[in-house]
């Protein structure tokens, strides 16, 4: 016993295409929304990265210049000559020039010997923490120092060393001590609203913040522990901290080779997570809303749907009674099954005359078909040169005529599709791979489906002899349109062939394919032999206004 198939109602498969649908189109959308957006998020990424080499980068430099200041000041004449008063003054315009707090000249046990703040005859200070000025004369090379005090008025600074040398032997150190302020000015420019910018020495101990916290510029204070826990690393990217104020941010960490300095700047995590969290969660909800509203449509199409199949079923039950006009409704397909229903039950009313009219139409396509093989026959042997050439052709076109009988046959002589026509001439010349087949789905009546089949036989005929078919490089490509009057309009173009020339004289082809177009207003048919491939554009009506057979006749 056969198993029956499970079925399912209507709106059931509405349901289905529905979703079937919507889910695509939704992934795509959600596919593009987060890339674009994680682009987005990359480049701002990027943009922030920039943002910290540059402020390390201006950092250090204006470290360099300083330190090159410096050592030209240490070579002015005046110290060599011990000109104390003399060196003072030009001390004090270099100052200026730096914006520094002091420039102090020190002897090697910390004494200070030149202090720009001081006069030369007041008491100067000896320096106790005097690592920096100590290592600049011990080695011999620039130091740059961390957080500390001055020793005129305990102001938090950092100073900025270079050696001295006099008739070549180190005897003085030369320093600068510049404020904090002056630090965190160098970050303005870099630290946008919304950023933490800061740095801090070797120690971890702040130098400069900004912004500020409640009026507080923190300097002398230890760095976030995030921070902390990569001093002494050359970088530190994209670490997870919470700044002062509690906001979660990504802090990300340079460290100056120069001054030993850690240059850091971190951006809240909501500037670059955000984004993709909120579009993520806009992509769920209209995700769901997409589904519902495509539900709900659905539903409200499969109540038409079943309304529409339930009138149907109310006129098929009352065909018994009596052919009645059907009452049409607003679906197509519906409608359509009642005018069938309704020619049918008209047929079967009147059965004598049906079968009269069937054998008049048979008696009738017998007729135009030995007309069409007559014409075919003639012409066939006007444009051969030989009895062989003259039964390959013949033989091909009788195979033609005889696909496109089997077409009609297969869809009881309703009519053929055009893409069927299409496919079935062209199969014994050329695969899909050579082909291009582009057009809608037309149902084309007998006698026309009949007559584009010849025609596209001698086209494909002759594209196999002299054009694309010719050569395996060649290709072709089919396409055609329908206008609201239903006239079609198909190109046949040839590429990638041998040279085309135009012929010296009119073939079978040329002759049944012009001709067959020549006799009906609105049809027309254009032979271009052009040199890069044979173009031919066909226009005729896809309803049956013309006799294609007897004009095929009439071409002969």
């Amino acid at each position: 016993m056969r198993r029956s198939l499970r079925t399912w109602p209507v709106s059931t498969y509405l349901l289905l295409l529905a979703l079937i649908t919507a889910i695509p189109v939704a992934a795509c959308a959600a596919f593009l929304a987060y890339h674009f957006v994680a682009e987005s998020s990359q480049l701002t990424k990027a943009d922030y990265e920039d943002r910290l080499r540059l402020m390390r980068n201006a950092a250090e430099l204006r470290v360099a210049n300083i330190i090159e200041d410096l050592q030209v000041l240490a070579l002015s004449p005046s110290l060599s000559r011990q000109n104390f008063a003399e060196f003072r003054e030009h001390a004090i315009e270099a100052v200026k020039l730096i914006g520094g707090v002091a420039i102090v000249l020190y002897a090697p046990d910390g004494q200070q010997v030149v202090n720009t703040r001081l006069e030369l005859d007041s008491h100067l200070p000896k320096r106790v923490a005097f690592d920096v000025e100590r290592r600049a004369i011990e080695t011999g090379q620039p130091q740059v120092s961390g957080l500390q005090r001055a020793v005129v008025d305990g102001q938090p600074i950092v100073t900025i060393a270079v050696p001295v040398r006099i008739g070549g032997d180190i005897r003085y150190a030369l320093n600068i001590g510049l404020s904090t302020k002056y630090l965190s000015s160098l970050m303005d420019e870099y630290v946008s609203a919304g950023m933490v910018g800061s740095i801090a020495d070797a120690n971890g101990i702040l130098l400069a913040r900004r912004p500020l916290v409640d009026g507080d510029d923190l300097v002398g204070r230890q760095t976030i522990p995030e921070v902390r826990a990569h001093l002494g690393q050359p970088s530190a990217w994209w670490v997870k901290a919470v700044s002062r104020t509690g906001v979660p941010t990504y802090t990300s960490m340079l460290r100056s080779s120069q001054s030993g300095w850690s240059i850091n700047l971190a951006v809240p995590r909501e500037v670059i997570d955000g984004p993709l969290h909120r579009t993520a969660e806009w992509i769920v909800a209209l995700t769901l809303l997409t589904f519902a509203l495509g539900l709900a449509l659905a539903r409200l199409l499969s109540r038409r749907f079943l309304a529409e199949f339930a009138d149907l079923e109310r006129y098929v039950a009352g065909l018994r009674s009596g052919v009645l006009a059907p009452k049409l409704g607003t679906i197509s397909e519906v409608n359509r099954m009642k005018k069938v229903l309704h020619h049918v039950g008209s047929e079967l009313a009147g059965a004598l005359k049906q079968q009269k009219a069937l054998l008049d139409e048979i008696n009738h396509r017998v007729k135009n078909t030995l007309g069409t093989v007559q014409s075919i026959a003639r012409l066939s042997r006007a444009s051969s040169n030989d009895l062989d050439e003259y039964a390959a052709a013949f033989e091909g076109r009788l195979l033609a005529l005889s696909h496109a009988y089997n077409l009609l046959t297969e869809n009881n002589w309703v009519g053929v599709s055009l893409v069927s026509i299409i496919k079935q001439t062209l199969a014994p010349y050329a695969g899909p791979e050579r082909l291009e087949i582009d057009g809608p789905d037309i149902l084309l009546p007998p006698k026309l489906a009949l007559a584009i089949s010849a025609a596209l036989q001698e086209l494909s005929t002759n594209a196999a002899k002299y054009g694309a078919f010719s050569v395996p490089s060649g290709k072709l490509q089919i396409s055609w349109t329908v206008d609201e009057t239903s006239l079609v309009r198909l190109c046949w173009a040839e590429r990638e062939g041998p040279l085309v020339r135009k012929p010296t004289r009119r073939g079978f082809g040329t002759k049944m394919i012009t001709g067959m177009f020549a006799g009906e207003a609105g049809w027309s048919v254009n032979l271009d032999f052009n040199p890069g491939g044979l173009r031919c554009v066909m226009q005729f009506w896809s309803t049956e206004r013309a006799d294609p057979d007897l004009t095929l006749m009439e071409a002969s």
